[in-house]
């Protein structure tokens, strides 16, 4: 392959990143929306905010759907940063 052609590829793979990237932030603020959803329900349910059990679901999901590459650690990184923040939206 040339240099030419390598730095074609790369930019073919930087545009479907970026694609992807879009396809995500969409994703996350779908999921934002649906927690905030459930915030305002769960007093009328006599939830609590938090249900450790719930994340630890979630967790066990994502880790059994994990194909890779992605490391299953590094994937309930993501998952908690993506928690934490729900837990500070209003």
């Amino acid at each position: 392959m040339s240099e030419s052609d390598a730095l074609q590829a790369i930019e073919e793979h930087r545009e479907a990143i970026d694609a992807l990237d879009r396809q995500i932030v969409e994703l996350l603020n779908a999921r934002a929306a649906k927690s905030l959803e459930i915030r305002a329900l769960k007093p009328e349910a006599r939830l609590g905010l938090f249900d450790p059990r719930r994340e630890e679901e979630i967790f066990e999901k994502i880790t059994a759907h994990n194909p890779g590459p992605l490391y299953g650690d590094d994937l309930l990184a993501i998952y908690q940063a993506i928690l934490r923040v729900s837990k500070e939206m209003h």
